[in-house]
């Protein structure tokens, strides 16, 4: 089996040292990429190849974990590629946006081709629907551990529960792109909402030097790591702004066409604003 990554960043590292470790090959493409990518890439196990078009048309699984913004356009590109295998999103997006992303991967019945399987794992079944092969995920928990949850949704999703064979740890939510992606943004509703308050606590703490004195008190009704956890927490805000940025309007999309008319999603906007601030 071949997985491919598009966006070399420590998500996709992160999975790719756990299944290269377990015995399954992957590979990404870095020419045009940071410094910062191309150290990463060469420091892991990762197979370095020379273009986009011989990872997609090369790899039995295809992920993407790069931006928000870019998110829609790589799967454009990759639709166009693509004609058998997997394609797994893994960018924090909103519904609305993986709903895009599934139907450019939708193919009539009668244009898919005749498959010849490289892996018995991709055999086809009667019971698999092969029109879409589009896979929503998210990644549940720190990045870096390597018992992180990984949720899928989508009519392929189920596949990918053999990976549980090969390190990570995988979840079938359902067979409907989109269940995951809106599990995936009510959790960062509240998850970055909550990093956004603590970093404003923080920095009024650090104005006036009480920053053990808050964690000491925090720590009280929070628990003895809530100190460790928290400052994680701040270090990855500040450290990743730009990203939470993208996602926060990503998340903003999906309530502003959920909720009733008139409301208005004080919270979300003003974390949303918190990141912008320090990016």
């Amino acid at each position: 089996m071949i997985v491919g990554f598009i966006g070399f960043g420590e998500v996709s590292s992160t999975i790719s040292n756990i299944l290269s470790r377990n015995g399954i090959q992957t590979v990404t493409v870095v020419k045009g990429r940071s410094e910062k990518t191309n150290i990463r890439a060469i420091k892991s196990d990762v197979q370095i190849i020379d273009s986009y078009d011989a990872l997609v048309k090369g790899s039995d699984v295809v992920i993407s974990a790069n931006s928000p913004a870019n998110a829609l356009n790589v799967a454009k590109k990759v639709s166009k590629l693509m004609d058998n295998g997997i394609y797994i999103d893994l960018n924090n997006v909103s519904p609305d946006t993986t709903l895009k992303m599934s139907q450019l991967f939708e193919k009539p019945q009668e244009t898919l081709p005749k498959i010849e399987e490289k892996h018995s794992f991709f055999k086809k079944q009667e019971d698999v629907d092969m029109r879409n092969m589009f896979v929503d995920g998210a990644i549940i928990g720190k990045v870096s551990n390597d018992s992180t949850t990984i949720l899928f949704s989508g009519q392929r999703s189920g596949d990918l529960a053999i990976l549980n064979n090969y390190g990570l740890n995988i979840m079938i939510v359902s067979n409907k792109p989109g269940d995951v992606s809106t599990l995936k943004t009510l959790r960062s509703l509240y998850t970055k909402g909550v990093s956004a308050v603590l970093m404003e606590a923080y920095e009024a703490s650090k104005e006036i030097g009480m920053v053990d004195q808050l964690f000491e008190i925090l720590s009280l009704t929070e628990g003895e790591t809530f100190e460790e956890k928290s400052k994680s927490r701040i270090r990855n805000s500040y450290k990743n702004s730009n990203r939470k940025v993208e996602e926060m309007d990503e998340a903003l999309e999906f309530l502003d066409k959920i909720s009733p008319k008139g409301k208005k999603n004080f919270m979300t906007k003003a974390a949303r604003d918190k990141f912008n601030d320090v990016k």
